[in-house]
């Protein structure tokens, strides 16, 4: 039956007409009675007002009856509404302020040393570095690698760490984070990050629906957020790479400012100094160049012993020193920042490109079942109001 497949706005209002129906024929039957007269009043007010939100809510999706004059409005005014949605992502869900505050309030030196409090962490990171330093060692020559090495370390005990050195450190850790950026799993974790921050904006039942809305239509789809923060992320890294970028600019920046708070804390580099000194020079270097088929497990367990003080020491600095705190959360709120905003910028012509391939009935289907409840009532509401109203208004004729 044509009946079942109505909405509950559809029968209210078939339920207005055949009540309007009766009270015109009790009308008729009975032409002077106020109580006929006022039902008549009352059924007439709550069928125009139904018709009336009917016709309100259909001329936002499609031309109710053919009306032509300002219906359709959705269809008609698709692209507004399309960068409004852009704009909705961009303010509401990842605002700029919103997006820098949250990585404001991040403490990076305290998580850092949260994760570096476990030995596994310390242990990773040193075979990291371990790894590192056999892979530079195999690149050398044998008959210079004493004389590089006497150059270098006399540099960092002299305590030359210049802006120029700092610089070529951190472009082998924009080398390194490049390849680590490019793992999937580097993804997965920013789309959790991201499913973790949007849980928590939506405290509300409109962020709710409109957060579903987005989620439909795939506008809000943080797994293809997570791919283009990494691959943001992956530019950005490439860029720094890069002579005369902007980025490389910035890096300079950086390196001078380790630079002057190496300087300003002289015992902290000393302290750096002597470590990796006493652990450079318990190497068997010459026993391995020369035979590095026999002296590779020794060396690789003296290059993890060097690497394993290296983080020792700086974890002691890191955990010790307040004012080397402040610089690591400065410069990593830097970096957070910087590729979070760069992101967010992106969202708009996201929101853009997925809208713009879909039909006009396909955006309203959309709409129309993420707003149906809503909707729905306000047809209702427009038959009870209308009753109610009517109501009033017959009494109120009554007494002039």
């Amino acid at each position: 039956m044509i009946w079942q497949n109505w909405n509950k706005a559809d029968r209210t209002l078939l339920a207005a007409a055949v009540i309007f129906l009766f009270a015109l024929c009790l009308q008729v039957q009975y032409p002077g009675n106020t109580f006929a007269a006022g039902f008549l009043f009352c059924a007439e007010a709550a069928l125009v007002g139904g018709i009336a939100d009917w016709f309100a809510v259909t001329a936002l999706f499609e031309k109710p009856l053919g009306f032509p004059w300002h219906t359709a409005i959705l269809p008609r005014r698709r692209q507004s509404f399309i960068e409004a949605t852009g704009r909705m992502l961009q303010r509401e869900f990842f605002g700029k302020k919103a997006l820098v505050a949250k990585v404001k309030r991040i403490d990076f030196a305290g998580k850092l040393l949260g994760w570096l409090e476990r030995p596994e962490s310390r242990l990773l990171v040193a075979k990291w570095l371990a790894d590192r330093g056999r892979n530079w060692l195999e690149a050398q020559d044998g008959t210079s690698l004493s004389g590089v090495l006497a150059a270098r370390l006399g540099d960092l005990a002299a305590g030359s760490m210049t802006p120029e050195r700092i610089r070529s450190f951190l472009l082998y850790g924009a080398k390194e984070l490049e390849t680590v950026a490019r793992q999937p799993e580097f993804s997965a974790k920013i789309e959790a990050g991201l499913d973790g921050y949007i849980s928590s904006k939506l405290q509300g039942p409109m962020a709710m629906m409109m957060a579903g809305f987005a989620q439909s239509v795939n506008v809000l789809n943080t797994e293809e957020a997570a791919g283009l923060i990494k691959d943001r992320c992956i530019l950005f890294l490439e860029r720094v790479q890069q002579e005369e970028s902007e980025e490389a600019e910035q890096l300079q920046a950086m390196a001078e400012k380790i630079s002057c708070f190496l300087q300003k804390n002289f015992a902290a580099r000393q302290e750096l100094d002597h470590a990796v000194l006493n652990s450079v020079q318990r190497l068997n270097l010459n026993e391995y160049l020369f035979n590095a088929t026999d002296e590779r497990d020794i060396l690789d367990g003296q290059l993890q012993e060097l690497a394993g003080s290296i983080v020792q020491v700086v974890y002691g600095m890191l955990r010790e020193n307040s004012s080397l705190q402040r610089e690591v959360s400065g410069i990593c709120y830097q970096l957070a920042a910087r590729g979070v905003m760069q992101a967010q910028e992106m969202l708009g012509s996201i929101a853009g490109d997925v809208l713009g391939t879909m039909t006009d009935e396909q955006i309203n289907r959309l709409v129309y079942d993420k707003a149906e409840p809503d909707l729905l009532w306000i047809r209702m509401n427009g038959s009870i109001v209308g009753a109610a109203i009517g109501l009033v208004i017959f009494a109120v004729m009554q007494f002039i």
